[in-house]
């Protein structure tokens, strides 16, 4: 997964907080939508994924987190010319995958080291504890490599089968309304 990360103090009046949910889903899917249209992004060894998810970032009041966060899950395709796409749900927790995208950007401008403990908190005030433990390198481009540790719950269950009779068992792409 690839984020872009904004931070929430560009967005006079809006706070990481629940009851501001649907103006960061708002905003989340404009940045995302911006993002991909403007940023070449490709990983190396999987060069058809880009830019995936889009996060809103800011300074945390809680004595026990560094940052605080809000991650948006997509619900689909956005279009910067219709706001009936401008919508997604919030990860409840502070996300592990986009707490791995912070501290790396973190890390990238100098911000955080290797070894020292990143406490990141979610919407809901849940923490998520990360660390960077080496540099590497992926193709051409320096990476790290983080881990992260925190409590979550299991809030669903998702069930994908293949009949082995699906005449499309990769999907389709055309317009593609799948999220």
């Amino acid at each position: 997964m690839f984020y872009v990360i904004a931070d929430v103090r560009q967005f006079k009046g809006l706070e990481l907080v629940p009851s501001h949910g649907q103006e960061i889903t708002r905003v989340t899917s404009l940045i995302l939508a911006t993002a991909q249209k403007e940023l070449s992004v490709a990983h190396p060894h999987y060069p058809g994924i880009g830019i995936t998810n889009a996060q809103l970032s800011g300074p945390s009041t809680n004595p026990d987190a560094d940052w605080k966060n809000v991650v948006r899950v997509g619900s689909g395709l956005v279009d910067i010319d219709n706001p009936s796409t401008w919508t997604g749900a919030i990860d409840r927790c502070p996300c592990g995958t986009g707490t791995c995208a912070k501290m790396a950007v973190l890390h990238a401008k100098g911000e955080l080291s290797l070894d020292q403990p990143f406490r990141h908190e979610g919407i809901l005030g849940t923490v998520y504890t990360g660390e960077l433990v080496e540099e590497v390198r992926v193709g051409d481009y320096d990476a790290v490599i983080p881990t992260i540790g925190g409590q979550s719950w299991i809030y669903g269950y998702n069930t994908y089968v293949l009949d082995p009779t699906d005449p499309f068992p990769n999907g389709f792409t055309v317009g593609d309304i799948w999220a």
